[in-house]
């Protein structure tokens, strides 16, 4: 070595890849699947919500377990210098996936009442029939609603109340109708008002578009005696004991819309009505006439 010169020996550096990390980054990815099949269970392959479920349950502590195990890598990565943190980053992204949505559903079921049936009438709610048999096993029962719920319910949605529409059960019903079909739900049973019974009632099923959780719903007319309605509604969840605000926001809803048909005016649906009268009037034929009094019966005039 000359006088004035430096030689710098290279070195091989290797690092050791976290092995935790690469556990994390694997349970994470096998949360979102796992996530997606409870969807999957629930929304398309009619299997009781309940087996949907536990799967995102199980989903939900999978990630969780993602997560741990990147907290317990990551001293290892910072200060031993081990490869391995865009494994912790893509595990902690993945594991959002699954835990933001989990996050959201736990906000509403603490944050809203934990009812399942609720009903604009509590005095004397209306009472399902043919909604029953859309029960599967472990559903709920769909029975009276208790006293306990009733106060319970008055205390929490005060606001929830019949409606008073100033039409005959007749025209109202036509626009009842007409709004169960706008929101796509399906009719079981229907007592339309008529002249001799002029209080009707609709019984509907309902399936979630996103979810695929299957709900009940009465609505029902009542004439008061002057020429108004009064609509009460009872919405009700086939399984669980929370609705997370659900049942409540579909009743608003539906009477919001109420609103904007009556404020639009009901028309057609008069002529509809008259058009329903027109085609009864026919089926009982044609009104008989009547036979002459003998008074009233001219003789022939004589010709010749």
């Amino acid at each position: 070595m000359t006088a004035g010169t430096v030689s710098f020996m290279s070195g091989h550096y290797s690092f050791q890849i976290s092995q935790p990390a690469i556990l994390a980054l694997g349970l994470a990815r096998l949360a979102i699947p796992v996530a997606f099949l409870s969807f999957l269970l629930m929304r398309f392959a009619d299997l009781h919500p309940a087996i949907a479920i536990y799967c995102f349950a199980t989903a939900i502590v999978i990630a969780l377990l993602s997560w741990l195990v990147s907290i317990a890598a990551f001293p290892a990565i910072w200060f031993d210098g081990q490869k391995g943190g865009r494994r912790l980053w893509g595990a902690f992204l993945r594991g959002l996936l699954v835990l933001v949505p989990a996050l959201v559903l736990a906000y509403y079921y603490f944050n809203r009442p934990a009812f399942s049936d609720l009903s604009t009438n509590l005095e004397n709610p209306p009472i399902f029939d043919l909604a029953k048999q859309q029960r599967q096993q472990y559903d709920n029962e769909l029975t009276m609603i208790s006293h306990i719920n009733r106060q319970q319910q008055a205390r929490a949605y005060p606001e929830l109340t019949g409606k008073l529409v100033e039409h005959p059960p007749q025209l109202v019903y036509l626009l009842v109708k007409d709004l169960i079909e706008k929101n796509g739900w399906t009719l079981l049973g229907e007592t339309a008002p008529s002249e001799e019974e002029p209080n009707g009632r609709m019984e509907i099923s309902i399936r979630s578009i996103f979810s695929g959780l299957r709900y009940v719903a009465i609505i029902r007319l009542q004439d008061d005696g002057q020429e108004s309605t009064i609509v009460d509604m009872r919405s009700a969840s086939l399984w669980g004991h929370h609705d997370f605000g659900l049942n409540a926001r579909r009743i608003r809803i539906f009477f919001a819309d109420m609103d904007e048909k009556l404020g639009q005016g009901l028309k057609l649906y008069q002529l509809q009505l008259e058009e329903v009268e027109r085609q009864e009037r026919l089926k009982r034929g044609p009104l008989p006439r009547k036979k002459p009094k003998p008074s009233e019966i001219k003789p022939l005039a004589k010709t010749g």
